[in-house]
């Protein structure tokens, strides 16, 4: 890569369940945003691919209205990391961005992301939201610092913000990626750490978070449980395998 460099093929993944009030909403910024990125010659090309994880409202027929979204259909319902890998899997660029498709993360803060590779050596990026934002509740704000002080404590994690849904990264983790058993929305702690623990450099832009659109999907006590067992179990498993290496 190197400074200065271009990202030419970005691949957009979105999971999709029941989100109908979002999709006339988002789909259409993201466009105007990916559009104007080509403009300024931040990208040259782009895929935005929608993964429906068997959706049960209005959410496919809107999206067939979009001629430049490519569906893909997730038996299920499979839940988030399993909707996020396949579309991973399907897709064609040299770089992979995901965010949630409800309206709590901005299209338009993706050139933040772009910026930043084009003038460091990343090539993994992750969006850190603030307390203070909008679309952040007490609850899941209390969470957040929770989690991220946890992965300072256990991994030495400098990062803020350690669940984002918000990241570009560079094709070369896929296969890397795909192996994160999680197939939830505890998907994204594991895919944190796994990148810790691989000393992969992370580089953080400030993004903004708004009140979403729809329904939440999340369990604060069914999710919050599952992110700290991710956590811990993680852990658990690097000392076993350090402990049997020195055995041998």
């Amino acid at each position: 890569m190197g400074t200065g460099a271009v990202v030419k093929d970005i691949s957009i993944v979105l999971p999709c369940f029941n989100e109908q009030e979002s999709i006339p909403v988002i789909i259409p910024r993201l466009m105007s945003s990916l559009e104007a990125m080509k403009s300024h010659h931040q990208i040259q090309n782009y895929e935005i691919i929608v993964v429906n994880d068997s959706s049960t409202d209005q959410s496919v027929p809107l999206l067939k209205a979009y001629e430049n979204v490519r569906i893909v259909h997730n038996e299920g319902p499979r839940g988030y990391g399993k909707a996020l890998k396949k579309g991973f899997s399907k897709s064609k660029g040299d770089w992979i961005c995901f965010l949630d498709m409800d309206n709590t993360y901005r299209p338009e803060d993706l050139s933040l992301f772009v910026a930043e590779i084009q003038k460091s050596d990343t090539d993994f990026v992750i969006g850190t939201r603030a307390f203070s934002e909008k679309g952040m509740s007490l609850v899941r704000g209390l969470g957040n610092w929770f989690y991220m002080s946890l992965a300072a404590i256990i991994y030495g994690s400098k990062l803020s913000d350690v669940c984002s849904g918000y990241r570009v990264f560079h094709r070369r983790h896929l296969d890397e990626i795909l192996e994160v058993p999680e197939e939830g929305l505890d998907f994204s702690i594991h895919l944190t750490l796994r990148m810790i623990t691989k000393n992969v450099t992370i580089h953080q832009v400030p993004i903004g978070y708004d009140e979403r659109l729809g329904d939440s999907k999340l369990s604060v006590f069914a999710d919050g449980w599952a992110f700290l067992m991710v956590i811990f179990n993680l852990k658990l498993r690097r000392l076993r395998a350090l402990k049997h290496s020195r055995v041998r």
